[in-house]
C-alpha cells in the first residue's frame, strides 16, 4: 500500500522547503519576524516530521517516542505563527510581557504534561492502536487539557488572520491577493484542527499533519509573491550590507525594524541598545538625533559620543507598496571630519590671516545682523573706525615685515581691549573697525581713550629697533532704521576729521 510512503514524502518534502525558505529569509534581514517565522517553521518540522516517522514506526515504543517528539513543536505553531504576525504589524512590543504569557503559558503546559500524559492522563485520557492499511496506527482519546489547547490554538490562528488581514486592508491598493492567501493559510490550519477532533471520514490520522504544510505553502507564496516580508528583505538585499553607514529600518508606527552592524556599533557607543523598540523610547535622551529621524528630507544632528561631538547627515529613504508607504530607511552617515573642514573654510574665509581678526566680509555679514537686531530690539550700537598714523612709513622704515608685525601686535590689542561681545575687524590694510551693542556714548568714549592711551605707550620692536605707531578714530552711535553701510560712511567721516585734525586722536560723529 503506498498511501502511508506518499505521505511521509509529503510531509518530508514540505518541511524541508519551509526551513530552507525561512532559513533564505533569515539571511536576507534579522528583524523580530523574520526569526519568529523560522522558529514557526523549526515548530512545523518537529511535528511533521516526527509525525511522518510515527507513520513508519513498526511498534508501540517507537510510534510511542516519535508522538513525543511532535510535541516539542506542536504546541508552539500557532503561538508562533500568532507571535510572527504581532511582530509584523508592530503590536508585540507594545504589551510583550503580558501577551507573552498569554501566548506561551498554555503551550509550555500542553509540552509538559503530553511527556507526563503516563502519570495523570490530562491531556491523552488514554492511547491505544489500530491497524489501517497494514500500518499500526496511534488511536488518542482526548483529554480535558487536550480541549483548552484546540481552543488556544484556533483562537491564536484566528487572531492572526484578523492582525494580517486588517494590515493588508489599511494598504488598499494591490493587497487582494495578499488578503487571500493569508486567510487561506489560516482557513487550512483552523481546518487541521477542526478534522483532527471531528474525523469525519471515520480514517485515524492526523488530519492537522495533512493541512499544515497547505498552510506553509500559501505563507511562502505570500512571501514571494505579494512581499509579506519584502519590505524589509529588499531594503536589506539592497542597502543594509553595502555600505558602511548606520542603515535603520523604520516602520509606519516608528518602530525600529531591522539596523546593520554599522548601526548597532554607533549606538553601543552612545549607551543605546537597539531592540527592535520604537525611536521616541529609544533616542529620548538624544532629542536632537529623534527630531532628525522624524523629518522627512535630509537633515544634520550633532551627537555627543563619550567625550568628543560628532555630525551626522541622516537620509531619508520611504519605502513604497503601491503607492502607501510601508516604511523607512534611515542612512546615518558620519560627516564630522567634512563638516570640520567646511568650518574650518568658512572660518578662513571669514578670518582676516595675518591679525587673525574678522575680515571685511565677515564685517559686512555680521554686521548687519548686529544692526537688524539693534533696530528690532531697541539697544544701542556704536560703530568705531580705526586707521594706523603713517603705516606706509613703518614698511618703508623697516620693511613689510615690520609691517605685518604692527598688524598682528595691533589686531591682538583690539582683540583683548574690546572684548568677545564686539565685532572686531580687520576692514583691508591698516583700517580696523569694531561694533559695541548695548553702550552709552560716554562709556565708548572712555574705552576709545583708554586704548589710544595703550596704543601710544605700546612700543614695538623689530630686529632690535623700537618704534612707535599711533592711531585715528572715528565714530558713531546708529540713528533710528540706519544701516550698516550708512553707520560706516559716518565713522569713516569722523575717521578723517581725526586725521585732518593731526591724527592720533578721536572724533565722534556730529550730524
Amino acid at each position: 500500500m503506498l498511501l502511508f510512503p506518499m505521505i511521509s514524502l509529503y510531509l518530508v518534502s514540505i518541511a524541508l522547503v519551509a526551513v530552507y525558505w525561512s532559513a533564505y529569509v533569515k539571511t536576507l534581514n534579522g528583524s523580530g519576524y523574520t526569526r519568529t517565522s523560522l522558529l514557526l517553521c523549526v515548530a512545523m518540522c518537529f511535528y511533521i516530521l516526527g509525525y511522518a516517522m510515527e507513520l513508519n514506526s513498526s511498534g508501540p515504543p517507537q510510534i510511542e517516542f516519535w508522538n513525543r517528539v511532535e510535541y516539542i513543536g506542536i504546541p508552539f505553531v500557532s503561538a508562533l505563527w500568532l507571535t510572527t504576525s504581532l511582530l509584523y504589524t508592530g503590536h508585540f512590543s507594545r504589551h510583550k510581557v503580558s501577551l507573552a504569557a498569554a501566548i506561551y503559558l498554555i503551550p509550555i503546559v500542553t509540552m509538559a504534561l503530553r511527556f507526563t500524559n503516563d502519570y495523570h492522563h490530562l491531556y491523552f485520557s488514554s492511547v491505544s492502536y489500530v491497524k489501517e492499511y497494514g500500518r499500526l496506527i496511534l488511536m488518542k482519546k482526548t483529554g480535558p487539557w487536550m480541549y483548552v489547547q484546540t481552543v488556544h490554538s484556533m483562537l491564536m490562528i484566528l487572531v492572526s488572520m484578523w492582525l494580517l488581514i486588517r494590515d493588508s486592508v489599511k494598504i488598499r491598493e494591490g493587497q487582494k491577493g495578499k488578503i487571500l492567501l493569508t486567510t487561506l493559510a489560516s482557513v487550512f490550519a483552523i481546518a487541521g484542527l477542526l478534522l483532527s477532533q471531528i474525523r469525519p471520514f471515520g480514517f485515524v490520522i492526523d488530519y492537522m499533519a495533512l493541512c499544515l504544510p497547505i498552510t506553509c505553502v500559501l505563507v511562502i507564496l505570500a512571501v514571494a509573491r505579494f512581499d509579506f516580508l519584502g519590505t524589509k528583505s529588499m531594503a536589506r538585499s539592497r542597502v543594509f550590507e553595502c555600505i558602511n553607514d548606520a542603515v535603520l529600518l523604520i516602520s509606519r508606527q516608528e518602530k525600529i525594524l531591522d539596523y546593520n552592524n554599522s548601526a548597532k556599533r554607533l549606538f553601543e557607543r552612545m549607551g543605546i541598545h537597539l531592540n527592535n523598540g520604537y525611536a521616541s523610547k529609544l533616542f529620548d535622551r538624544v532629542p536632537g538625533l529623534l527630531e532628525g529621524l522624524q523629518k522627512d528630507g535630509k537633515s544634520v544632528v550633532k551627537i555627543g559620543i563619550g567625550d568628543e561631538e560628532r555630525y551626522y547627515v541622516i537620509i531619508t529613504r520611504s519605502i513604497d507598496e503601491h503607492q502607501a508607504t510601508r516604511g523607512w530607511i534611515k542612512i546615518l552617515r558620519d560627516v564630522t571630519k567634512l563638516y570640520q573642514l567646511n568650518s574650518e573654510l568658512k572660518k578662513q574665509a571669514m578670518t582676516d590671516e595675518l591679525s587673525r581678526l574678522n575680515n571685511r566680509r565677515a564685517f559686512i555679514q555680521l554686521g548687519k545682523e548686529w544692526v537688524s537686531k539693534a533696530n528690532e530690539n531697541g539697544i544701542s550700537l556704536h560703530l568705531s573706525m580705526l586707521d594706523l598714523d603713517h603705516f606706509k612709513n613703518v614698511n618703508d622704515q623697516y620693511g613689510h615685515p615690520a609691517g605685518d608685525l604692527v598688524i598682528q601686535r595691533f589686531g591682538r590689542m583690539l582683540k583683548q581691549h574690546f572684548g568677545a561681545d564686539s565685532l572686531v575687524a580687520r576692514l583691508g590694510g591698516e583700517e580696523f573697525a569694531v561694533l559695541q551693542p548695548g553702550l552709552n556714548d560716554d562709556d565708548i568714549l572712555q574705552m576709545l581713550n583708554s586704548f589710544l592711551e595703550s596704543i601710544r605707550q605700546y612700543e614695538y620692536i623689530y630686529c632690535g629697533c623700537p618704534f612707535h605707531v599711533n592711531v585715528s578714530i572715528g565714530t558713531t552711535r546708529k540713528r533710528p532704521c540706519q544701516t550698516l553701510e550708512s553707520m560706516m560712511l559716518c565713522a569713516d567721516k569722523a575717521l578723517y576729521q581725526s586725521k585732518n585734525r593731526g591724527r592720533n586722536c578721536i572724533t565722534v560723529f556730529d550730524s
